[in-house]
């Protein structure tokens, strides 16, 4: 047997192999590939009875080992499970059962077009062709093959929500013309090529007619084409490829019978062999422990807001990797062990890695199922998708990873016929609407199904694939084999890619095959970047900010504009007015009453003083001194005071005699009244030293411990942020706001971009206003330069819009930007821009800026925009690893900005500050924020590394669903959070300001709002109407005080599901559906045993039992018995009426058509 197992895998091996070479090489490195090792088992299993193990047959073992192995265990009575096939039947068997059953790939198909609602998902291929063709010979042989195969005679009907099979006796699909014209049509190809597409994307009526047309084109010079397009519930890329060969071959003996072709019940028999012999179960329990711990969605970012419902658009971008590294490709992977599908395979994973950021990967392989002589010869869909585990380990040599790669294929083609709907029904895995459950990128090379060229006696027939127009995943990578490149086409879901984020994954793949392809024994995965030339220049690009800026101190830098406008306007508060000459003459002698106390240059000087002029005095007085200042609230408590003071060792404190300091009073520092009265010492000049790089002041953030940390900034910052500032529209004849507290690290804005450009300081009166006073305060004071924290913001835009009628610039951020308060104060005020400034204290304010002009140009969310002047911004990933363009990862920020180190605390300064990337040789610091780069080279903020949460296996940003909220027309403001249930569960909090507080939006009616927006997995659970949205002292959402306020959306009074009188009924069919005695209101279908089947099964019984105006679509938006009924009652109104459009819900879908491994 031995020697009969050998020549079966030599009639599988491309060539002509030595026997010899059986003893040293792997099947792969013979030239094997997935597609021949799958045959070789087959074959081997058909006609000797022995299992050879996948797995084993493409590792890199030697092939003549392998085989023996395998005899040997079958000479020894070993069954291994891939012995468990049924018996088939023979080809021309009578069916056992209904005609009308589908396969399992069909079923998910016809779902997938009953969800999509008549989007259209064909195969289109041309065969063009050069010779004396015969139309009429042509149209027999379509005939004759149409007789053939009972597939091409079906039609698809629905019945009550299930469909049926139906064959036609007759083939009554004709041979089309599309009529040619050379001068009306242009070049012959091109012009097939554009009608092929057209015709490509028209919608079958799938139960009138076998959804399949053949179409003929001449050109009337011996050119011809044959466009074949069918509905991929017909034929997968298999069946093409035996369809042409057969077709042509009938053209060529136009009087041969053909013989009979299998049924398609020998299809049925073996799935069915496969699911009664328990097959499928233990597939099943293997896939349950290979895939506990892989993240439920693979995302590639985007600009793009995914839809709620999947959107199946879709297109195909090109790619050819060209001669020379097609070359290396081949010879690396057969050097390694490895066939080129595990090296391509690998790059694509590792480019997908690379750009979402994910360690542990799913991709989707389209597996042929070809596995019996009858199924081979079958034209039908045989096949399933298969899911494939990639695990990137950067400390892995790239050799090791690709043979990772290898053995995950093979592991995984061994346990593939377990149908993927099955697979996720058995996984939970069904709710998702807004893309496949499973998985949302696939791979596949498919030239090894579909003939590149084929010939007749008097053809030469050259194939061609041409792109249907739909994309039933995120993308699908597909590429053709090596002769002469390695080339193909991603398709991609235009509703999840834009076609420049596409063109630039592209070009990060292609970098990836080419480092892969290199010499694997020199470098380890984490080597491999996936960043193109294109890309990196990209990033350098961002990065090209700077500027010259004089190495001056901050009161040098006021001292010029002191000497150029000595008489204009400084700081104005009511009626009091400093000038330029004024505000130095006062700064010196507070200065002098400093040096009187003891402050010597180098030590810092508490300013406990309220908004005032006398403020602005003390500040630039303490930096007169040659000091720096540290802004204190002295209402701080006292435990709060001693720990910064654990830190910092103050030398002197100004405030007024009398005020009360609280702890501040109590630790017996120098106390130095403020202006006017503390500014009767001796006027001098600056004492301090003339360098940038000392220290200006410190700000004390919020720890993650607990304990504040001291951000220490030195004056080159200061001047970073305001000197000759583009984004800063501040100079002679502005007035700025001043209204943060000192400790914010706004007022750095707030005061020096007026005192460093020759602008005015309006000081808002001490206290908290409301947002009509800072209105009117704006108006009347003739500011037109202001910063207001987003929160801030949002309320004056919405309570005191006027207060902006005299204003040029707005400043804000801090927290997200309202996008909508943003376009509205642009529509109303034409002369304004607004800019969201980003950055973290340890930065100096601003980091990045995003400024808009136009209420057209508003986009929700708001970019954070581009670095600053002499700032530069990387998102590296958790390596310290340059990302490419587009990819979410950690913003680390470096320049003239960064703040020295956090006082006193060396091991909090080795953590945020420091070298952290090889890529990026300069000091660095880690914001802790994600974000990424968007197709127009702005950054957008996407959240915190550490505030991305995982429900029910789904990655949730929970600023995406606030944002969706704020949508709502009756919610002013929102924002999410995880919330506390009791600790039964992790729940999403959604905590929501109204508009109109008299009439709050219902939480009934916001989760309503949210499933038309949002996947059902990112729709709160819990939910909180408050007055305002909590804030920390620093403006920012304060989200512990958030995580406590939530109740249950079902708590609401009079829910839907309990005031409707269907519900009755509607609970019973929900029960019927999945077989349970009861379901509960906010249950969801498919978290309770539910799956595409049950769901259009559920559709079909109400609308005909009930006569119900729901689709499938409706029901995917919110599966459960409460949003059902919602649902119900929203399309028997005749104001909303039925859902339309064109979104899939959680259907399984077909495999992509022409791809196998």
């Amino acid at each position: 047997m031995a020697h009969l197992l050998e020549e079966l895998a030599l009639s599988v091996l491309p060539g002509e192999a030595d026997t010899a070479a059986l003893t040293e090489l792997s099947f792969v490195r013979l030239g094997g590939d997935s597609l021949r090792a799958m045959h070789l088992v087959s074959l081997a299993e058909e006609r000797l009875g022995v299992a050879v193990p996948l797995g084993r047959l493409l590792a890199d073992e030697p092939l003549r080992a392998v085989l023996a192995k395998a005899k040997a265990e079958a000479g020894a009575g070993a069954a291994p499970a891939s012995r468990s096939r049924p018996e088939a039947r023979g080809p021309l068997a009578e069916p056992a059962r209904a005609k009308g059953q589908l396969s399992h790939a069909q079923q998910g198909m016809w779902l997938t077009e009953r969800a999509v609602g008549g989007s259209p998902y064909n195969l289109v291929f041309v065969a063009f062709a050069e010779g004396p063709l015969r139309r009429e010979l042509l149209a027999g042989a379509v005939a004759a093959v149409g007789r053939r195969h009972e597939n091409l005679r079906t039609r698809f009907v629905d019945v009550d929500g299930r469909v049926d099979r139906q064959v036609d006796d007759e083939f009554t699909v004709p041979l089309g013309e599309l009529a040619y014209d050379a001068e009306r049509d242009g070049g012959f190809e091109s012009f097939v090529r554009a009608a092929a597409t057209r015709e490509g994307r028209v919608v079958f009526d799938l139960a009138d007619a076998p959804p399949l047309r053949f179409l003929h084109a001449s050109a009337g010079d011996g050119r011809h084409a044959l466009v074949l397009i069918a509905h991929h519930l017909l034929l997968d890329g298999w069946s093409v490829g035996l369809l042409l060969r057969e077709l042509f071959d009938a053209y060529d003996h136009p009087d041969r019978p053909l013989t009979p072709a299998p049924r398609f019940q020998c299809l049925l028999d073996h799935q069915e062999g496969l699911s009664g012999s328990g097959v499928w179960d233990r597939q099943g329990a293997f896939w349950e422990g290979h895939l506990a711990d892989v993240p439920a969605v693979l995302e590639l970012p985007s600009d793009l807001q995914r839809p709620a419902l999947q959107d199946p658009s879709g297109t195909r971008t090109p790619f050819d990797l060209g001669t020379e590294t097609s070359a290396g490709i081949t010879a690396r992977a057969r050097e390694c062990g490895v066939t080129p599908f595990a090296l391509l395979l690998g790059a694509y994973a590792l480019a997908l890695g690379r750009h979402t950021g994910a360690r542990r990967l799913l991709i989707g392989v389209p597996l042929a199922g070809r596995t019996t002589p009858e199924l081979r010869e079958l034209v039908a869909v045989t096949g399933n998708l298969v899911p494939v585990r990639i695990d990137l380990d950067d400390d892995r040599g790239i050799g090791d990873y690709l043979r990772t790669v290898q053995r995950s294929l093979a592991l995984s083609l061994e346990h593939g016929s377990l149908p993927v709907d099955a697979l996720v029904t058995r996984l939970g895995m069904g709710g998702s609407t807004s893309r496949h459950p499973l998985v949302q990128f696939c791979f596949g090379m498919h030239d090894q199904l579909v003939p590149r060229r084929l010939a007749t006696r008097e053809l030469a027939v050259r194939i061609e694939e041409l792109h249907g127009g739909g994309s039933q995943f995120d993308a699908t990578l597909f590429v053709s084999g090596s002769d002469p490149s390695f080339a193909g086409s991603l398709e991609y879901a235009t509703g999840a890619l834009l076609p420049a984020e596409a063109e630039a994954f592209l070009a990060d793949f292609a970098e990836a095959v080419v480092r892969l392809a290199r010499d694997p024994a020199r470098e380890i995965l984490e080597d491999v970047r996936a960043l193109s030339a294109p890309q990196r220049a990209r990033l350098d690009r961002l990065n090209r900010t700077e500027q010259p800026c004089p190495a001056l101190t901050v009161e040098e830098l006021f001292l010029a504009q002191v000497e150029r406008r000595p008489s204009a306007t400084a700081v104005r508060e009511s009626e009091q007015t400093l000038t330029y000459a004024e505000l130095a003459e006062a700064a010196a002698r507070q200065a002098a009453r400093l040096h009187a106390v003891g402050v010597r240059p180098g030590d810092t000087v508490v300013i406990a003083v309220e908004r005032s002029v006398a403020e602005i005095v003390a500040v630039l007085g303490a930096l007169w001194a040659g000091a720096c200042y540290l802004g204190m609230d002295p209402a701080l408590p006292a435990s709060r005071v001693d720990q910064m003071f654990e830190r910092i060792k103050p030398a002197a404190v100004v405030a007024r005699a009398g005020a009360e300091l609280g702890r501040l009073g109590e630790i017996g520092l120098p106390q130095v009244e403020p202006w006017p009265a503390g500014a009767d010492g001796h006027a001098s000049g600056p004492t301090g030293e003339r360098d940038p790089g000392r220290v200006a002041y410190l700000a004390f953030t919020s720890g993650s411990t607990g304990t504040p940390k001291g951000v220490r900034v030195p004056h080159r910052a200061v001047a970073r942020l305001v000197h000759e500032a583009a984004y800063l529209r501040l100079g002679p004849g502005e007035r700025m706001l001043r209204l943060a507290p000192l400790g914010f690290d706004a007022s750095t804005l707030e005061i020096w971009g007026p005192l460093l450009s020759g602008a005015a300081i309006e000081i808002l009166p001490a206290g908290l206003p409301a947002p009509a006073e800072i209105g009117g305060f704006l108006r009347r004071r003739g500011v037109t330069v202001c910063w207001l924290t987003s929160g801030l913001f949002r309320l004056v835009a919405d309570f005191a819009p006027d207060g902006f009628t005299g204003v040029r610039h707005v400043l804000t951020g801090g927290d997200v930007v309202p996008a909508r308060q943003v376009a509205a104060l642009l529509e109303r005020h034409p002369h304004l821009v607004v800019t969201n400034g980003y950055g973290p204290t340890e930065n100096t304010t601003f980091s990045t800026v995003h400024t808009v002009g136009r209420a057209e140009d508003v986009e929700d969310p708001l970019p954070i925009g581009v670095p600053v002047p002499r700032s530069r911004a990387h998102i590296l990933d958790e390596r310290g690893r340059l990302l490419p363009p587009g990819a979410a990862g950690e913003l680390y920020v470096a320049g003239d900005g960064l703040a020295l180190d956090y006082a006193g605390d060396p091991d909090g300064t080795a953590e945020r500050f420091g070298h952290f990337s090889a890529d990026v040789p300069e000091r660095l610091y880690r914001t802790g924020d994600l974000v990424r780069l968007d197709a127009r080279d702005r950054l957008r903020f996407l959240g915190r590394v550490d505030d991305q949460v995982k429900i029910r296996g789904f990655r949730i940003e929970p600023g995406e669903i606030a944002a969706a909220l704020r949508e709502h027309p009756g919610v002013r403001d929102a924002a999410v959070v995880v919330g506390d249930d009791g600790g039964v569960s992790k729940q999403l909090l959604a905590v929501c300001v109204p508009l109109d507080t008299g009439a709050a939006p219902s939480t009934a009616g916001l989760g309503a709002f949210l499933e038309e927006r949002l996947p059902a997995y990112m729709v709160p659970g819990l939910w909180a109407i408050v007055d305002e949205i909590p804030v920390t002292a620093n403006g920012k959402t304060d989200r512990a005080r958030l995580a406590g306020l939530g109740r249950p959306a079902a708590a609401a009074p009079a829910a839907p599901a309990e005031q409707d009188g269907r519900r009755p009924e509607v609970a019973r069919f929900l029960c019927q559906v999945l077989e349970r005695d009861e379901v509960g209101d906010d249950d969801n279908f498919f978290d309770v045993g539910g799956n595409s089947t049950r769901a259009v099964r559920l559709v079909g019984l109400l609308r005909r039992e009930l006569g119900a105006e729901v689709g499938l679509r409706d029901f995917l938006r919110a599966p459960t018995l409460s949003g059902l009924l919602r649902t119900l009652a929203r399309n028997s109104d005749p104001a909303t009426g039925p859902t339309t459009g064109t979104a899939t819900g959680p259907t399984t879908g077909p495999t992509p058509g022409t791809a196998a491994v």
